[in-house]
């Protein structure tokens, strides 16, 4: 159970807040130091819930510094800096995502959910959350970039690209809520106390165990979720996928690349689909909380309901052009449009997080940052 906590804890793969410095008093460069969000940068949604961590923008800029501060010390100069986390991919591969929003209140057709039958070109990443080897326990990642989203998008440097993300893992809820567990966990990685850090935090390292312990055949036949909370209409949501066609997903492939040979050979084969799907939160913000990630909202009490449907043709994706491509693409969730706006600390953290990263890396790999419009 320790090695699992270990993959994950370092990657912190679905929120990017791993690696938080043991040091407060180590010096960080110019660099990282100029990609540090100003005090004036948190905006609430009081009203769906939205509550201020205690010294969040504190602990982000260090959360920020220590990353870049990590992927320094990992890629040397001359080498290609990957992503601090889902820094594997399987693949990128052209789907459609089709809006089916008949079953949806008036009040939640916005967005890209706003017209019926509205279908939009996309790009699917599919990925392990830090392993480089698919036989390791690891979480598995989808992120979805639409195109052709009209409409002013919430981060100013990108507010008129046309490109809407959605960012999901393959387990419900996170398994770490609170920013000063990051900080206690990356210690305990920084010192060599991941054991006593097990011991003293049990149902974080039990939540790690869960989410790492999914056995996933192919990339295709898993449900994914996006674990934290959205904005949509005048309510908050959180969404998931769900497989509505059959793929092999039993082979002897055991190989470092076998989720990718296996996404390859099933699209080779044929078209591959997935329901997207919503849940509204109901109720009390104790029962479906907005700021408190390891709580399932209940299925019971708001089923999900399927609002597009993803289409993944017959394909190859695995030439040098493509796979490429798929290095270089930025996802994050504030890719977006403000009425499906990331709600909840954890998603105020990639905000900054998330656009740091990708503009030290693509510096570093002098290569071009910017939303692809094909």
């Amino acid at each position: 159970m320790i090695k699992k906590l270990f993959v994950v804890s370092v990657v912190v793969s679905f929120v990017s807040c791993s690696g938080l410095s043991s040091d407060k008093n180590e010096p960080i460069n110019n660099e990282i130091s100029s990609t540090l969000s100003d005090s004036n940068s948190i905006v609430l949604d009081k009203s769906l819930g939205e509550k201020l961590y205690p010294d969040e923008l504190n602990v982000t800029n260090q959360i920020e510094k220590a990353l870049i501060s990590s992927l320094e010390k990992e890629y040397p100069l001359g080498t290609t800096v990957k992503r601090d986390a889902h820094g594997k991919h399987h693949g990128c591969v052209k789907a459609t995502f089709k809006v089916t929003n008949t079953s949806l209140n008036s009040s939640l057709k916005t967005g890209v959910f706003s017209e019926n039958n509205k279908e939009f070109k996309s790009w699917i990443r599919f990925s392990n959350g830090r392993s480089k080897n698919d036989t390791e326990a690891d979480v598995r990642g989808m992120a979805i970039k639409l195109m052709g989203v009209e409409g002013q998008k919430i981060l100013s440097e990108e507010s008129n690209e046309k490109t809407q993300d959605f960012l999901m893992i393959n387990n419900s809820t996170m398994f770490i809520n609170d920013l000063n567990d990051y900080v206690d966990l990356t210690n305990a990685i920084s010192s060599g106390g991941i054991a006593k850090f097990a011991l003293m935090h049990p149902k974080i390292a039990y939540n790690i165990y869960k989410a790492t312990s999914k056995k996933v055949d192919n990339p295709l036949s898993t449900d994914y979720f996006s674990t934290t909370p959205y904005k949509l209409g005048n309510n908050a949501i959180k969404f998931k996928v769900k497989p509505c066609s059959t793929v092999q997903s039993k082979s002897s492939d055991k190989s470092p690349d076998f989720l990718r040979n296996a996404l390859s050979s099933s699209l080779n084969k044929a078209e591959s689909c997935f329901d997207f799907m919503i849940q509204t939160r109901k109720g009390s913000y104790t029962d479906m909380p907005i700021e408190d990630s390891l709580v399932d909202w209940s299925p019971e009490v708001s089923p999900f309901i399927t609002v597009a449907k993803i289409t993944i043709p017959k394909q190859s994706f695995e030439t040098k052009e493509q796979m490429d491509f798929c290095e270089n693409l930025s996802y994050t969730p504030w890719h977006s449009l403000p009425e499906q706006k990331p709600l909840g600390s954890l998603n105020r953290v990639r905000k900054q997080v998330y656009t740091a990263i990708s503009k030290y890396r693509h510096n570093k790999n002098n290569q071009p940052r910017k939303e692809p419009t094909e």
